[in-house]
């Protein structure tokens, strides 16, 4: 099992954080879920990991992706233009997104389905 990382600016809407992997070109953080690990754990870990970026989990949803948890994190640090380096090498680098960066690993119909998703309807990880 994967996860997937919809991380996102607690200070302003429509920002998200996606990363530039030097083979895939730029995606969304995530990776391989580990033995006992809950998928929240895993997202936070793979968050830290490629990004630098601490996080509160707010919502798993298993149904936008086949095969993969996505999991909602609210970040609260500045919203830059300026990319960051990651100190994961396959990381080339990080950096906000308003919108689908051109060399996306990713579909923009992918992406678009987690943007426009409705996370109340999602399993709540928050109180």
């Amino acid at each position: 099992m994967f996860v997937v990382v919809w991380a996102v600016s607690s200070r302003e809407d429509g920002c998200w954080i996606m990363v530039k992997n030097r083979s895939r070109g730029w995606e969304l953080p995530g990776g391989r879920i580990g033995q006992g690990e809950a998928p929240e754990e895993a997202a936070l870990r793979e968050l830290y990991e490629e990004t630098g970026a601490l996080g509160t989990a707010k919502a798993i949803d298993s149904d936008l992706i086949e095969g993969g948890h996505v999991v909602l994190v609210e970040i609260d640090i500045p919203v830059s233009p300026d990319p960051w380096k990651s100190m994961d090498d396959s990381i080339e680098e990080v950096g906000w997104c308003l919108e689908v960066p051109d060399n996306s690993a990713w579909g923009s119909a992918e992406i678009e389905r987690i943007i426009n998703h409705d996370w109340s309807t999602s399993i709540s990880l928050g109180s």
